[in-house]
């Protein structure tokens, strides 16, 4: 569900949420004074940038490896209609010797010319 809204997979997910959390741990323990605030708000945006870039990779290479899905099910699709017109040709085959068959099996001796 995850990578559905992110196009990230959970331990992506967890990793950039542990880097920014750190960062921010660091930064926190750095800064001192009235602008630690805005440093801190600096720190969450460039982390939501980051995401937000890693989204948009991710889901570009979703968007295309579902792109090659398709195609590649279109052309399952296609064979497998030549393999059942195929089959249909076959069985129409079949009929037509049992058919023949059957027309040879019910055909009389040849009538013998008497000799004279």
């Amino acid at each position: 569900m995850i990578k559905k809204w992110l196009g990230l997979d959970a331990f992506d997910t967890i990793i950039h949420v542990g880097v920014t959390v750190a960062l921010m741990v660091v930064v926190d323990s750095a800064s001192m004074g009235p602008q630690s605030d805005g440093v801190m708000a600096l720190v969450v945006a460039a982390s939501l940038v980051a995401l937000a870039y890693r989204r948009t990779r991710a889901m570009r290479r979703s968007m295309a490896q579902d792109q090659g899905d398709r195609e590649r099910v279109q052309e399952l699709e296609a064979r497998v209609a030549d393999l059942e017109a195929g089959q249909s040709r076959m069985l129409e085959l079949e009929e037509r010797v049992d058919f023949a068959e059957r027309m040879l099996s019910q055909q009389r001796e040849p009538v013998k010319l008497q000799k004279e």
